[in-house]
């Protein structure tokens, strides 16, 4: 476990499983050096970005759209870390060269945990919005949950899984994801596999007293380890 932070510190600002866990397991696989420019991109209640700041010494920009800029600036100064993390609020899917809160080629690494499934699962949306961004040479680490194999013909979700399931959820399996992500022109991929991580995190988030893992416990029992696993992905930034 982490020790950065407390277990009720992390109980109070999951939201969705442990992506502490995940953005540990990932950055193993990373060259991140102290000051380091990063986005944490959509980085919830910011524990990941204050992950690589403390972690790491990288300067982070932690970007989220549902969580104000305010609330987790308030964080990172709680955290001592108001100089190294910069708190932003904005739409991924808006940002473009000319229309973001930085400029082009800002950044030698982008990470994003348990979020890139909600934005970025089009096979146009990694060169459009993100790669204007990384610097050449630049880094990029993906955790998104998914699936560990496609659900039978003919069918959009496993009957166990029908009530729970959601338009937009986009869990696809590795190779899903791996073949988007081998149409950019910019990435080249160093990594694509499962994580050994999904168990615990899953474990962690429903063992907690936020009302959505309280309502996930159910549905996970009727997943019963099934279905569900988490991508991740590493790669580098040529252009």
């Amino acid at each position: 476990m982490n020790t950065l932070f407390s277990r009720d510190y992390i109980n109070s600002n999951m939201m969705g499983p442990n992506a502490l866990l995940l953005a540990e397991e990932v950055c193993r696989s990373l060259q991140l050096q102290p000051g380091m420019r990063v986005l944490d991109l959509a980085c919830g209640t910011g524990m990941t970005s204050i992950y690589l700041a403390k972690a790491f010494n990288l300067e982070v920009t932690a970007m989220d759209l549902w969580i104000a800029a305010e609330d987790n600036q308030a964080r990172f100064k709680a955290a001592g870390l108001e100089d190294r993390i910069t708190a932003v609020n904005f739409d991924v899917t808006q940002m473009r060269p000319g229309h973001a809160p930085f400029a082009e080629n800002s950044f030698d690494a982008v990470l994003s945990i348990d979020a890139y499934h909600y934005f970025g699962a089009s096979s146009a949306f990694f060169d459009t919005h993100l790669a204007p961004f990384i610097k050449p040479g630049g880094q990029v680490a993906i955790v998104v949950p998914g699936l560990k194999k496609p659900f039978p013909l003919q069918q959009s979700v496993a009957p166990e899984l029908a009530p729970w399931w959601q338009p937009g959820m986009n869990f696809f399996t590795v190779d899903w994801w791996m073949q988007l992500w081998q149409q950019s022109a910019f990435l080249q991929l160093e990594l694509c596999e499962e994580s050994g991580q999904c168990t615990q995190a899953w474990q962690e988030w429903l063992a907690c007293d936020n009302p959505y893992a309280v309502r996930d416990r159910e549905m996970m029992a009727a997943e019963n380890g099934q279905w569900f696993n988490f991508t991740k992905m590493t790669g580098c930034i040529h252009k």
